[in-house]
């Protein structure tokens, strides 16, 4: 497991967290966003980290789940970068018996995060 999760936020350049001081994580939706809460072990229990998110194709779930993704990514390591959820799926041209590669219509997007905030309140 690597030792610290890298998030990139359009607002900022990036945002390391301790992974080893991970308590829990949360979400909770926000008009047209999702904001991830990384509630912290110390420096007390008011420690966290909020990260802000256009609502994802797959919904909270999916956010958590790059978050999981990622601190299991790098065993051994000592950064493992956050991949933001998709926004939406790549879409193939539709089959018609070809053989070899299939062209896209759509490229897969991905959402970006918008921020990525320490606080102690």
């Amino acid at each position: 497991m690597a030792q610290f999760l890298k998030v990139e936020a359009v607002s900022q350049p990036q945002t390391l967290i301790p992974i080893d001081g991970i308590a829990g994580m949360s979400t909770a939706a926000s008009g047209a966003n999702t904001v991830l809460t990384i509630n912290m072990k110390a420096p007390g229990p008011t420690a966290k980290y909020t990260v802000t998110v256009v609502t994802p194709a797959g919904g909270a779930s999916a956010l958590i789940e790059s978050f999981n993704k990622a601190i299991v990514a790098n065993p051994g390591g000592v950064v493992s970068t956050v991949v933001p959820p998709l926004t939406t799926a790549q879409a193939p041209a539709a089959q018609s018996g070809q053989s070899g590669s299939i062209k896209i219509t759509q490229p897969a997007v991905f959402t970006k995060f918008a921020s990525c905030l320490f606080a102690l309140s």
